[in-house]
């Protein structure tokens, strides 16, 4: 198992988590990667999914290559956050723990299925390929490599509550600039109110 922090010496740094790997190498049986970012790293990841912190992220990854030349990646994440509650505004921890499924194929993949879309579009006859209109589809390997980095990151955004709510919070309109909404006891509320409105009669006609 290969147990480095990300952003290697000899890695580009691409993203705000950058584990490039070279895929030129890998055989079916595969390599386990676990990884994890440090501090500066937790902070622009932070920063990119619009976290009060993110205080740990660590992922462990499965990759292996395919005899049809797809490279699975497959695994699990882990991380500690603190998002920002969406009534109160106040910070809500949050511990994830989220599977990772994940597809590439090599270049060499790529270009075997450009040629077979080419001929059979030449022949208008239908053939077997990767189908690319399909919702997740596999993506290419540039240069023999993949970021399990970005990989990460791109499934801990969706793993996120998207209204995170402090404990026992409740709206509050003037925290928003708002005027507060009227009880059903307030003078001059109420369907009640609007009722006696309506069956008001108006003015006589003489």
């Amino acid at each position: 198992m290969a147990d480095k922090p990300a952003r290697s010496p000899d890695q580009h740094n691409e993203h705000e988590l950058s584990y490039s790997i070279d895929v030129t190498a890998l055989t079916p049986a595969g390599r386990t990667y676990s990884i994890r970012a440090g501090g500066d790293e937790c902070a622009q990841i932070a920063k990119r999914l619009d976290l009060q912190r993110v205080d740990s992220l660590t992922a462990v990854l499965d990759v292996k290559l395919t005899a049809g030349g797809q490279i699975k990646v497959t695994g699990h994440l882990d991380a500690e956050v603190v998002q920002t509650c969406g009534v109160t505004l106040a910070p809500v921890a949050a511990k994830i723990h989220e599977a990772v499924n994940a597809t590439f194929m090599t270049e060499e993949r790529a270009a075997r299925e450009k040629a077979k879309r080419d001929k059979a579009k030449a022949r208008d006859e239908e053939e077997e390929v990767v189908d690319f209109s399909e919702e997740d589809p596999p993506e290419v390997a540039r240069d023999g490599r993949i970021d399990l980095g970005e990989v990460t990151i791109v499934h801990l955004a969706p793993a996120l509550d998207p209204y995170p709510r402090a404990a026992g919070a409740a709206f509050d309109p003037q925290v928003w600039g708002l005027e507060p909404e009227k009880g059903p006891d307030t003078p001059g509320s109420g369907p009640f109110v609007a009722l006696a409105k309506l069956k008001r009669p108006g003015p006589r006609r003489g």
